[in-house]
């Protein structure tokens, strides 16, 4: 048999010119039907993927939505506590830290379903800043009072579900704060200016101007979020995003930070007003520790996690000068800022995840309890649990004179399946703790009852001091009750008599919100 039978392209002596001309087009050929028939084949099997994907996130939000209803049906009540403590009265400085270091938990069964919750997450984001646009355009529209109240209601609870989404997805901090910053203000200055109509005030030309400047930032957060979603293909994956280089996906995100010199400060009374960062923090004392003494205190707090790899990553000059430690425990990332002032912990967060529910509310309290002394704050007690996605979630607050004080909430997040605390949030505590005088109530607790609906029936009633302004205060009866099957917190003015704040507990396929 002839050589010539065997190969492409291998020419002998024999052969004359216009043979090996042929030859090499046949074999140019057969390359062009291979490369062709290859590129099928991969785009056969990323069609598949996609199918499979699609499919996959179809029954995690089946599952997540069961789930989620099962949790919250357990857990909605708490203990008897306030989850508006942590959502809408005022606590700017606890809720905006969580915006800056939640920890990323999301269900993590195997890598795939683990990343069908981040796409799920990611796409109700998209969906949700997407309403959140509709109901800007239409505020801004009309001048209808009904009609400005429901559209800014819609806004705010899509900025509640965004930042919920936003938190779970594996983005570090700095990457997401414009992200998130823009939803968080958006949406309480929806609520902002609710407040105003529900009093019976009108929306001045100042009002709208800000309207008009968050719509606009809004909107350029929609765009980035569009761009993102068609910038991501069939080999995208959330949890290798951050160790990709020239990430597009995080370039958008980043681009957001120009947006915060396009729009100016908001100074008003909520929990994100820009005018809030400078107040006077009363929890701190004691000298100034150095960058080398915050490594060491970190080392001191979590010997029992033995982390690896310690070491300082810089400085913030936020409402508390911190610095920033950090260390691996087992691969994943510990991270934690110490005060520069008195070397207190402000906040931690442990990016591990959590697969099953091992241990119960209470002893995820007194795990909580016990590290938060070691922290070196004592005389807390629980007032909300929640779970979700294996996750302890307890707010503590000092009582004083039977009063509990939400303004010095401290919020730690404890691993249902391993009983780890995996995340504080202090800064609330150590801005607004002070030695307090409480007084006594003007009011019995029997004539601020009388002031609560007759419709609603009431379980719990006890005493609360609640943020009431950026710098104020206001001694309160807290009631708790239900009417027609939905639970209420109502806030009673305990020398006026006056209703200070009314939430409702929302049971959503996003977790418990409270509006």
């Amino acid at each position: 048999m002839d050589d010539k039978n065997f190969t492409f392209g291998a020419a002998d002596s024999t052969d004359n010119p216009e043979d090996i001309k042929k030859r090499e087009k046949e074999h140019k050929r057969a390359e062009r039907y291979k490369a062709q028939a290859a590129a099928k084949r991969e785009k056969a099997r990323r069609r598949a993927e996609q199918r499979e994907q699609r499919e996959n996130i179809r029954r995690e939000r089946k599952r997540l939505k069961e789930e989620r209803k099962s949790q919250n049906a357990n857990t909605a009540r708490g203990r008897g506590g306030l989850i508006a403590a942590v959502i809408s009265l005022g606590l700017s400085t606890l809720i905006l830290a969580s915006v800056l270091a939640y920890i990323t938990l999301a269900p993590a069964y195997s890598d795939n379903k683990l990343e069908t919750a981040y796409r799920k997450s990611f796409y109700d984001t998209v969906a949700q800043v997407n309403n959140m646009d509709l109901d800007l355009s239409k505020t801004l529209a009309t001048s209808d009072s009904g009609a400005i109240q429901t559209y800014l209601m819609d806004v705010a609870v899509n900025s509640e579900l965004a930042e919920n989404n936003l938190q779970q997805l594996p983005i570090k901090d700095e990457n997401k704060f414009y992200t998130t910053k823009i939803v968080n203000q958006v949406g309480d200055y929806a609520k902002y200016l609710n407040k105003k109509l529900i009093r019976g005030e009108k929306l001045s030309n100042t009002d709208r101007e800000n309207l008009k400047n968050l719509y606009k930032a809004n909107l350029a957060l929609k765009n980035a979020l569009q761009t993102s979603m068609n910038d991501m293909d069939g080999d995208f994956n959330f949890a290798d995003m951050e160790n990709v280089g020239n990430n597009a996906f995080l370039d958008n995100l980043n681009e957001l930070q120009e947006l915060s010199v396009e729009y100016p400060e908001l100074i008003y009374d909520g929990p994100f007003s820009d005018g809030r960062d400078d107040r006077e923090i009363k929890g701190l004392s004691g000298r100034k520790i150095t960058e080398a003494e915050a490594v060491d205190i970190f080392g001191e707090i979590f010997a029992e996690y033995s982390p690896q790899n310690v070491a300082f990553t810089g400085k913030s000059t936020g409402n508390i000068a911190a610095f920033g430690v950090q260390g691996e425990i087992k691969g994943d990332l510990i991270y934690a800022q110490i005060a520069e002032k008195g070397g207190k912990l402000i906040m931690f967060s442990y990016s591990g995840s959590c697969r099953a529910i091992n241990y119960d509310g209470d002893a995820a309290t007194e795990k909580a309890l016990d590290f938060i002394a070691k922290t070196g704050v004592n005389g807390i007690k629980p007032v909300w649990t929640n779970l979700s996605n294996n996750v302890y979630t307890i707010n503590f607050a000092p009582e004083i004179d039977g009063a509990i004080i939400y303004p010095d909430l401290i919020k730690a997040r404890v691993c249902a399946e391993t009983g780890m605390i995996i995340g504080l949030e202090a800064t609330g505590y150590y801005t607004n703790h002070t030695e307090r005088t409480v007084g006594s109530p003007a009011l019995t607790k029997a004539q601020a009852r009388a002031k609560v609906s007759e419709d609603i029936s009431v379980e719990t009633a006890r005493l609360a001091v609640v943020p009431t302004g950026e710098n104020t205060e206001t001694l309160c009866y807290e009631f708790s009750g239900t009417m027609g099957g939905d639970v209420y917190y109502i806030y009673i003015d305990a020398k006026s008599g006056r209703q200070v704040e009314m939430f409702k507990v929302i049971n959503s396929e996003e977790g418990t919100l409270l509006m």
